[in-house]
């Protein structure tokens, strides 16, 4: 017999299939449309609402969830649609089925996410009846991510606070008052329910310019090098292009607010989401990627291929579907209904816009993608140099040392940093992981492959030193006579995540922190009155950072029952002792 878990899978999916023939036979889209209409008109009130109430947020969860895979299954159950793309007002005989939908498939997707984390271990599903399951969970969940959140979000905070400054100065309200102004003139109802607004260049400038302070602190946005090539086109140009992809957005947004404003007998709710005809746009994405490009030293211009390129990669289309396949994927920000039209998903403008083009990517060039991933390790070993001497004097630096024993070669060691001073010397071991964003299943596969490669790693230093002895240690790092006896510590820094490593630094000797975790510990030390900054400064507060204090646990999950037609499971959580 097949195990619970695997009968849990096999009835969900049975569950979806219930849905295929509505989308098959929707012929104009109507359901996709609707579909995003819904997520968008929830999206807006549920960032605009202060503290919402938990079936609000349930609702929003399931309506990401429900509608990115609702995108994939509407595209792949049919060649195409009998229209380009589909317009209409928000109707309640429309709405109220097509949530129906949503609804259902985001619960199959949040019980997909509970299989999911129960083949890691961390969860137990047990088959309680006919076609109903039980699922477990631990009384304690620590929140394994929450430091490593925390500083990230202190730096963000504190970027966003200089941009939050710069408009609140004499000449910032100005132009806020001048965009506001300029954003009521231009706007006006378009056949009765929808919107229309003429360019603007003073809009066009503001909107990119305060989106692209917030792109650059996107996680992934320092992925790749600004000159490195995907397809034939450069990594900025995708930058560039993503920035004002939401930078309209935005700007829509402003636009469908100012219009409601004017004219209150437009909703809303019909003006958030709109389509628009794919050449005009393809173009207008090769013109506003050349004029904001020129900011940028040694830029090249595109031309309208290069732009179409760019647009294949950052929308979803029949081509690529496969980009939403797992429960959490990204939502993208253009949905292709034709080669002639497409949707615009607000909400995918404002919910990791950054990890949909790279894992886009990734599907489209997947060996440009591999030659650029073996080329990062050399720029975190540049970056890391260049924050160590911001702070640190008279370091010496050994990059890509191959460690051996007998001739055979044990494994390498990224970058051995010297502060012959103190005789402290950090061999340094650099993972420029990918992000998994919410999607449970691949972190699953790439926090296990982390720690063992780091398991190997260690267990491979502690056989070569314990071998070797300090002798061979100074040999093999070409470490002088007159250097002092040695203090070594292993220090692992990982670009995005490592908090799964921590169980594995029980050494005084050991750190293994990510890179904003890095960065601030140095920052930290710089900021000390002391100017005889040491290493031995740096290693206090990295194994501080690297065994904190007892983890936040989660909030305690209450009981909840899911029903999907036939399909039945619960979900509760064991008591504490």
């Amino acid at each position: 017999m097949d195990s619970p878990l695997k009968q849990f899978f096999d009835a969900l999916n049975t569950e979806e299939n219930s849905y295929l023939p509505q989308l098959a036979s929707d012929k104009l889209g109507l359901i996709l449309r609707s579909a995003v209409n819904e997520l968008d008109w929830c999206h807006y009130h549920f960032t605009k609402t202060e503290n919402p109430t938990d079936d609000q947020e349930k609702l929003y969860y399931l309506l990401q969830l429900g509608v990115t895979r609702l995108i994939q299954l509407s595209l792949d159950a049919r060649p195409s649609f009998d229209v380009p793309v589909v317009a209409f007002p928000r109707t309640n005989d429309i709405t109220i089925p097509v949530l129906k939908i949503i609804t259902g498939l985001g619960a199959i997707e949040h019980g997909r996410r509970m299989a999911q984390t129960a083949s890691s271990g961390l969860f137990r599903i047990e088959l309680t009846g006919e076609n109903e399951f039980l699922i477990t969970l631990p009384a304690v969940i620590p929140d394994e991510e929450y430091y490593e959140r925390s500083i990230s979000e202190h730096f963000k905070v504190g970027s966003r606070r200089m941009v939050s400054k710069l408009l609140q100065s004499d000449s910032g309200k100005k132009l806020e008052t001048e965009v506001k102004e300029t954003l009521t003139k231009l706007v006006y109802p378009f056949e009765t329910h929808y919107i229309g607004y003429e360019v603007n260049p003073l809009l066009d400038q503001y909107f990119f310019t305060i989106t692209y302070s917030e792109v650059q602190l996107y996680d992934g946005y320092d992925t790749f090098h600004d000159k490195a090539r995907f397809g034939g086109i450069q990594y900025q140009h995708y930058i560039l292009a993503l920035t004002f992809f939401i930078s309209i957005y935005v700007r829509h947004e402003k636009f469908a607010e100012a219009l409601v404003r004017k004219e209150p007998s437009v909703k809303l709710e019909n003006i958030l989401t709109i389509s628009s005809d794919t050449v005009p746009f393809v173009e207008s994405i090769r013109d506003a990627v050349n004029d904001f490009g020129y900011l940028f030293e040694g830029f090249e211009e595109i031309n309208l291929e290069g732009a179409q390129r760019i647009f294949e990669v950052l929308s979803c289309s029949r081509k690529n579907t496969s980009l939403l396949s797992r429960p959490g994927s990204p939502l993208p920000l253009i949905i292709q209904c034709s080669d002639q039209g497409f949707i615009r998903c607000l909400t995918g403008a404002h919910t990791n816009p950054m990890l949909f083009m790279l894992n886009s990517l990734r599907h489209h060039f997947p060996e440009d993608y591999d030659k650029q991933q073996q080329l990062r390790e050399k720029s975190m070993q540049a970056a890391t140099r260049r924050v160590l001497d911001q702070v640190f004097v008279e370091l010496n630096y050994l990059e890509n040392i191959k460690v051996r024993l007998n001739g055979r070669l044990l494994t390498d060691i990224d970058l051995v940093v010297t502060e012959e001073s103190t005789g402290t010397v950090f061999l340094c071991q650099l993972k420029h992981q990918e992000l998994y964003g919410s999607d449970i299943h691949a972190k699953h596969l790439r926090t296990k492959r982390l720690k063992d490669q780091i398991n190997s790693w260690n267990a491979s230093i502690d056989n070569w030193i314990g071998v070797v002895g300090e002798a061979g240690v100074r040999a093999s790092l070409q470490i002088p006579k007159n250097f002092p006896p040695l203090s070594v510590y292993r220090l692992v820094i990982s670009k995005h995540y490592a908090y799964p490593l921590k169980s594995l630094t029980f050494n005084s000797d050991t750190a293994c922190v990510n890179w904003i975790e890095f960065f601030n510990s140095v920052v930290t030390v710089k900021m000390k009155k002391n100017k005889s900054r040491k290493l031995g400064d740096l290693v206090t507060l990295l194994k501080k950072v690297d065994t904190p204090d007892d983890l936040p646990e989660f909030l305690s999950e209450p009981r909840s029952e899911w029903v999907i037609n036939n399909l039945k499971f619960t979900i509760r959580q064991e008591c504490k002792l």
